[in-house]
């Protein structure tokens, strides 16, 4: 090799390396913000929509949301049964579909 100042093959090892830490910051800051998305709504499904949207499977988000936020995912089942329960404690009207009420 000679002794030039920056062989080309240094200068894009050194660009490579300097992009892997940038994908890795940008996927760090991707996981963050999905935790922080998925866990500010205990609705059914929406765990699993902002994993899709993520581009991450809802099981590691779920596994990433356990970490972060221990016992969050048992609290939002939780609430999500209790809602249930409330929907089917709802007394039901018993007027048949597409008539009124006189």
């Amino acid at each position: 090799m000679t002794n030039t100042p920056k062989s080309a093959l240094a200068k894009l090892r050194a660009k490579s390396e300097a992009s892997e830490e940038q994908a890795a910051k940008d996927k760090a800051a991707l996981l963050e913000e999905a935790v922080k998305e998925a866990v500010s709504s205990t609705a059914y499904g929406h765990l699993s929509a902002v994993a899709r949207e993520a581009g991450i499977t809802a099981q590691y988000l779920r596994t990433l949301i356990e970490e972060r936020h221990p016992g969050w995912l048992d609290k939002a089942a939780e609430e999500r049964e209790a809602a249930k329960a409330q929907r089917a404690a709802k007394p039901r009207s018993r007027t048949p579909r597409g008539q009124r009420a006189a």
